[in-house]
């Protein structure tokens, strides 16, 4: 522990402390509590600074509180504030790029799994397609085959026909169809 100016702080909060008090003054002049009170307070406000300028605070709302508390004990943090509103913002700002990176992640992923479904189903289409063509054909097919066989129908009638006048064959025409 040393002492800067009447406060008590430990050596590695020192020089952050001779630093606010070169910019700001003496943050603890309208405190009233006794010397450990305020050395104890001061020494907090420090660390909050210090972990603003390292850009090592994790918790905010810890920070928040400690700075509301000195406030409450008529240590000035009003050049504090400013600095811990910036961080929460930076904060909220770089929460909101990570999850704003994960949703284009979870798009990206779907966008692939969209394509390779549309692709699927192209083929799928295709291979319907096909099919379709396929059974047209068939279907042709077996019409032509129907007529051919319909024409044959009709020729073998006729020729049934010719020979039914016939006085030397006694055959009897077959009905079909009857």
């Amino acid at each position: 522990m040393v002492y800067v100016k009447t406060y008590k702080v430990n050596r590695d909060i020192a020089p952050t402390l001779i630093d606010i008090m070169r910019k700001h003054g003496d943050i603890a002049a309208a405190c009233v509590l006794t010397s450990d009170l305020k050395s104890s307070i001061v020494e907090s406000v420090c660390k909050v600074f210090k972990r603003i300028q390292t850009d090592d605070i994790v918790e905010m709302v810890e920070e928040e509180k400690r700075v509301s508390d000195a406030k409450k004990l008529n240590i000035d943090v009003s050049w504090l504030e400013p600095l811990l509103e910036a961080v929460r913002k930076r904060k909220e700002a770089n929460k909101h790029y990570g999850l704003c990176l994960e949703m284009k992640g979870g798009v990206i992923m779907a966008k692939r799994a969209a394509q390779k479904d549309l692709r699927d189903r192209r083929s799928e289409l295709v291979a319907a397609k096909q099919r379709v063509e396929e059974a047209e054909r068939c279907v042709a097919a077996m019409h032509l085959v129907g007529k051919n066989l319909t024409d044959r129908l009709h020729e073998s009638e006729s020729d049934l026909d010719s020979w039914a006048n016939d006085p030397v064959v006694t055959l009897t025409r077959p009905r079909y169809g009857v």
